[in-house]
C-alpha cells in the first residue's frame, strides 16, 4: 500500500511536466482521415472569439493566441478549442519577450537582455512554465538570427559562440516543460528589414545558417521560414524563401521536424499574390512547408475557407499529390503524439 501511495505521489508531481501530446499515445490511420481533415492539419490560424466552425468545418490543426487580457481568457479559450477538436491541437504563441502575449499579468525579459547561457536556460524554463500553465504546447521561439536592424531586443546578443549557447539553452529550457520550440526565421536576414511591410532581397550567411544547425542539433521541433528573397550561401531563385523549394528542400534533408511558414499575409509575401492571394496555399505546400501560419487580421474565417478550398482543389486536380499532403500530415500527427499507420 505504501508503494502504491508513493508511486501516486510521484506521478502527481510529474504530470504537470508531461505534455498533452506525450499523453495521447493513440494510433491513427492516415487512410481513414478525410482530405478536409488532412488539409486542416496543415493550418495554424488565429480564431475570432469562440467559433466551433474552425474545428468542425475548417478542421484546423492548430490555433494561435496572443492578445487576450487575462489568464482566465486564455484558459477558457484554449479549453473551448481543444474540446471542439477531433485531433489533438497545436496551441501556439510568440513568447520571445519582445512581443509579450501575456503582458497584462506577466513580465518577461526580451532576448537582448539575456546575459548568459544560464540566463537563457532560465528564461526558457520560465516561458515554458507559464505556457504550460495556460494550455499552450508550441512556442514560436527562439529567434536564432544574428542580424537585427528592426526590432531591438528580439535576438540574442554576443559573439557567435555566446549566441549559439543561448539558443541551445533556451530550447532546453522550453523542453523542460515539454513545450515545442521553433527556430526562426530560416535562412536568416528576416530582421534586416520589415517583411510585414515590404518585399526585399537579402543574403544568406554562413553565420546565421550555422545557428539553425545549432538549433537542429539541440532537437528544435519546428523551423519557421522567412519571406525575404534569398541570395548568397543559398539562392531562392528570385522567389521568397517561403515559396522556394530551392530553400526548403535542402533544409528538409537535414531536419526531420516540422517546417512552418512565417505569417503568410505579410506584405513581403502577399505582394506577389495581390490579385489572387488564395493561390499562395498550393505554392507553399509544393515548396515543402508542412504548416501554413495564417494569423493576421486579414485572415478571417471566410478568407481562410477560400484559401483552404483552393489547396483542396489543387489536390483534387492532381496538381499536388496526395502523397505530398500525407508526408506533412504524418509528421504533424507524430509530433502530436500519435502512432500513424496506413
Amino acid at each position: 500500500m505504501k508503494r502504491i501511495l508513493a508511486f501516486t505521489i510521484i506521478l502527481l508531481i510529474f504530470i504537470p511536466f508531461i505534455s498533452s501530446f506525450e499523453m495521447v499515445n493513440k494510433t491513427i490511420n492516415l487512410s481513414e482521415i478525410s482530405l478536409d481533415e488532412k488539409i486542416g492539419q496543415l493550418m495554424i490560424v488565429k480564431p475570432e472569439g469562440w467559433d466551433e466552425k474552425y474545428m468542425t468545418e475548417l478542421k484546423v490543426g492548430g490555433i494561435f493566441l496572443n492578445d487576450l487580457r487575462t489568464k482566465e481568457n486564455y484558459l477558457q479559450t484554449i479549453d473551448f478549442y481543444k474540446n471542439k477538436s477531433k485531433i489533438e491541437l497545436f496551441v501556439s504563441t510568440d513568447m520571445e519577450g519582445y512581443w509579450n502575449p501575456f503582458s497584462e499579468f506577466y513580465k518577461s525579459k526580451n532576448f537582448g537582455e539575456v546575459n548568459s547561457s544560464q540566463d537563457s536556460y532560465n528564461l526558457g524554463k520560465e516561458h515554458g512554465k507559464i505556457l504550460t500553465e495556460l494550455g499552450f504546447n508550441l512556442d514560436f521561439s527562439p529567434i536564432v538570427e544574428i542580424r537585427n536592424n528592426v526590432w531591438p531586443g528580439r535576438a540574442f546578443k554576443g559573439n557567435e559562440k555566446e549566441i549559439s549557447e543561448k539558443i541551445s539553452n533556451y530550447i532546453k529550457g522550453l523542453h523542460y516543460y515539454n513545450v515545442s520550440s521553433t527556430a526562426k526565421h530560416y535562412p536568416g536576414g528576416n530582421l534586416i528589414k520589415n517583411p510585414h511591410l515590404i518585399k526585399y532581397k537579402i543574403n544568406a550567411t554562413c553565420s546565421e545558417l550555422n545557428m539553425f544547425d545549432v538549433a537542429i542539433k539541440n532537437n528544435v521541433d519546428f523551423i519557421m521560414i522567412g519571406h525575404p528573397v534569398i541570395y548568397g550561401e543559398l539562392d531562392s531563385n528570385k522567389k521568397q524563401a517561403t515559396i522556394s523549394p530551392e530553400i526548403i528542400q535542402p533544409l528538409r534533408k537535414k531536419f526531420d521536424g516540422i517546417i512552418i511558414t512565417d505569417a503568410v499575409t505579410m506584405l513581403g509575401l502577399r505582394i506577389s499574390y495581390l490579385f489572387n492571394f488564395k493561390k499562395v496555399y498550393p505554392d507553399l505546400i509544393l515548396a515543402g512547408n508542412d504548416i501554413i501560419l495564417d494569423t493576421h487580421k486579414n485572415s478571417g474565417y471566410n478568407s481562410l475557407l477560400k484559401r483552404r478550398n483552393e489547396l483542396k482543389r489543387a489536390v483534387i486536380r492532381g496538381e499536388i499529390p496526395v502523397k505530398r499532403i500525407d508526408e506533412s500530415v504524418k509528421r504533424i500527427l507524430e509530433k502530436k503524439g500519435y502512432e500513424v499507420v496506413g
